[in-house]
């Protein structure tokens, strides 16, 4: 954590303690593991079980991704007693049952084996987010085990993690947090000892890499790629700073010390977000394309990494405030002739097309769109267009004050569309409940 936001982790006493133990055999294809979770009942009922997400388990996507690895949970214990494990949700959730029901405001020490297949990328490294059993969410009477073939997925509350992690020597570890210590290990492995402070998920990524880093203020922002690749990780390290020195004098500070990015190839310009660590896709050409795509998951840090929503029935919150954010940067820092021509080819474009699919609110939940194209158009396209109106209706000032409160309020929260709107209402001093209804639909 920057030292301004070291008391956010004693602010947050009550958040899940993650510590895991992982051994990487990319020969093999295969990770073991094992993690110990300190859990919190912080609802106000008492709990039966737990059920945490087995997220490398999810059916492939519709862009193919996935559907190709396994992770299987070997043991589970629950306070040092053996409990037997059942999966749920195609075998994308398990269930930990308590031998008492956890009461509100009580704690309990969750401890679980496992083990998992792996595939490396094309480049030969191995990308491994949410290669771990996650806590899942909980809503009412029931765990939140929602499965889908869209692209995100993860939808998880914050917590702290302390992570080891061994390698064969010849690669490198690069992880949401900080590496804090390496050690030589027999057999000519090293383990890196990772700390995070409070991050939404933790992602990793292994390989034969090379640096290239650049800084924003205090935050030294490096770009990763397989030493044998070609792609521009200069380029992208300055896109990354500038993104990020745009976004905290528009937002509000970066809590954390470094962001991570790997440089990947692939089919076309595109990116996943994790905290403190991005993996962006390039077709080849480090492009115009890719300078957006770079810009629009740096914001991702604050908006799914810093403030959570509910990806699966609220996508606009994090999607549509990454797409206009990328567009917020084009403008500060590229210009004025370079952010039109965004705005034409990365929202306008999508826009239109949504308009043509009938013009659906922008605040449906994914199952609420026909397929994943008119979802596609109308949150990134429509979505963004939406908040482009709210800076237009309310002036610069009032937007990014209820942008920046927005921020400072729900910050390693989880945030809802009436969350949006108290902040614009309250920053513009207005009612902007109606025009909330006409473009989000609630």
């Amino acid at each position: 954590m920057r030292p301004g936001f070291v008391g956010d982790i004693a602010a947050n006493a009550d958040l899940p303690r993650y510590t895991l133990k992982l051994w990487i055999y990319p020969g093999e294809r295969i990770l073991t593991g094992t993690e110990q979770i300190v859990f919190s009942n912080t609802l106000d009922m008492p709990l039966d079980d737990v059920a945490l997400r087995l997220y490398p388990n999810f059916p492939r996507d519709l862009f193919s991704k996935g559907g190709d690895v396994r992770m299987d949970v070997t043991s589970a214990s629950v306070r040092g007693q053996s409990v037997g494990v059942s999966y749920a949700a195609q075998r994308t959730a398990m269930l930990l049952p308590f031998a008492q029901p956890l009461e509100p405001g009580r704690s309990t020490r969750l401890e679980v084996n496992f083990m998992a297949t792996m595939k490396p990328w094309r480049d030969g490294t191995w990308p491994l987010p949410s290669y771990y059993p996650m806590l899942a969410m909980r809503e009412g009477d029931h765990w939140r085990l929602d499965v889908t073939q869209f692209p995100n997925r993860v939808f998880s509350a914050t917590a702290l993690y302390v992570a080891e992690i061994t390698v064969p020597a010849s690669l490198s570890v690069v992880a949401s947090g900080t590496t804090v210590e390496t050690k030589a290990q027999p057999g000519r492995e090293t383990t890196y000892m990772i700390r995070t402070g409070p991050v939404r998920e933790f992602a990793l990524t292994v390989g034969e890499l090379e640096a290239t880093c650049d800084a924003a203020g205090e935050v030294k922002v490096c770009v990763y790629r397989a030493r044998a690749s070609d792609l521009d990780a200069r380029w992208i390290a300055r896109i990354a700073a500038a993104a990020l020195a745009t976004f905290e004098r528009r937002f509000g500070l970066y809590p954390y010390r470094t962001l991570d990015i790997q440089l990947l190839p692939g089919d076309f310009d595109g990116g996943d977000e994790y905290p403190g660590l991005i993996f962006i896709y390039s077709d080849g050409s480090v492009d115009e394309g890719t300078r957006y795509v770079t810009a629009h998951e740096v914001a991702h840090q604050w908006w799914y990494g810093l403030v959570g929503s509910d990806i699966y029935r609220h996508p606009w919150l994090d999607e549509a405030f990454a797409q206009y954010s990328a567009i917020v940067y084009a403008k500060d820092v590229e210009g004025s002739a370079v952010a039109q021509a965004d705005w034409e080819r990365e929202v306008m474009r999508r826009y239109r097309g949504a308009l043509n699919d009938g013009d659906l609110p922008i605040g449906l939940a994914i199952t609420g769109y026909p397929d994943f194209n008119v979802y596609y158009r109308t949150v990134y396209g429509k979505g963004a267009f939406f908040l482009r109106t709210l800076r237009e209706e309310l002036g610069d000032a009032a937007f990014f004050a209820a942008l920046q409160a927005y921020y400072q309020r729900h910050r390693y929260g989880i945030a809802t569309a009436s969350d949006v709107r108290q902040a614009f209402n309250d920053a513009s001093g207005r009612n902007l409940d109606d025009l909330f209804r006409s473009w989000v639909g609630e």
